[in-house]
């Protein structure tokens, strides 16, 4: 375990408990917009981590500032083999469906996506900056973006693939 450069983002190699679990479940069920979940998510972060590769480190940075100009809900990073890859999350409410009745990304998706597609732009045009002043080393312009939205259950079975892609 390394918890550099990021001591303070650096997120421990183990499971959520049952009570995180139970209190995850809870916010799910009451919330009506993804404000919950990102405090939660930011107090325990072990559940993004599920969403990484296995790694021996991970960091999680709750809401960096991108120059001023954009802020992603999380940014993760994981050390390998290969150095330090990034992962950007964007949280949006599990009331909010990702697909429309027709099966295609509803609005909300789209949003999402989008966002994720500007801070691409950004990072494109400020790689320097972001390695350099916000001390994010080895960050990629075209590291993994990934949407979490809605809920398992509410999606209709047939357009269930769609969703995973």
């Amino acid at each position: 375990m390394n918890k550099q450069p990021w001591p303070e983002n650096y997120v421990e190699q183990r499971a959520p408990s049952a009570t995180n679990i139970s209190d995850f479940r809870a916010i799910l069920e009451s919330s009506a917009d993804e404000r919950p979940m990102q405090s939660y998510l930011s107090e325990v972060p072990t559940f993004l981590r599920q969403l990484l590769p296995g790694a021996q480190d991970y960091w999680c940075f709750d809401r960096p500032s991108f120059g001023g100009e954009l802020i992603p809900d999380f940014l993760l990073c994981y050390r390998n083999s290969r150095g330090f890859n990034w992962a950007y999350v964007e949280i949006e409410s599990p009331t909010k469906p990702a697909l429309n009745k027709s099966g295609r990304p509803a609005a909300n998706l789209v949003e999402a996506q989008a966002q994720i597609s500007d801070w691409r732009d950004w990072l494109r045009g400020n790689i320097a900056y972001a390695r350099d002043h916000l001390k994010l080393a080895g960050i990629d312009a075209e590291a993994q973006g990934l949407v979490v939205i809605g809920r398992r259950s509410h999606l209709v079975p047939k357009h269930a693939l769609k969703y995973r892609s």
